[in-house]
């Protein structure tokens, strides 16, 4: 999903990556969305990243 060094480590996880592209597709703020998947602000921030590159 982010390249070829990320590599999912459950189901969970990748559930989780899903929550975080419809809440940044939503326009949801990464702060919120950090707060709401309860994971750290680099990978909120690596996923909205490609998210956006992904709309433009």
């Amino acid at each position: 999903m982010a390249g070829k060094n990320y590599k999912a480590e459950s189901v969970e996880d990748l559930l989780r990556d899903l929550m975080i592209v419809q809440l940044a597709l939503g326009g949801v703020g990464q702060r919120e969305i950090r707060q709401i998947a309860g994971v750290d602000a680099n990978r909120v921030a690596r996923i909205a990243k490609l998210v956006k590159r992904a709309k433009d």
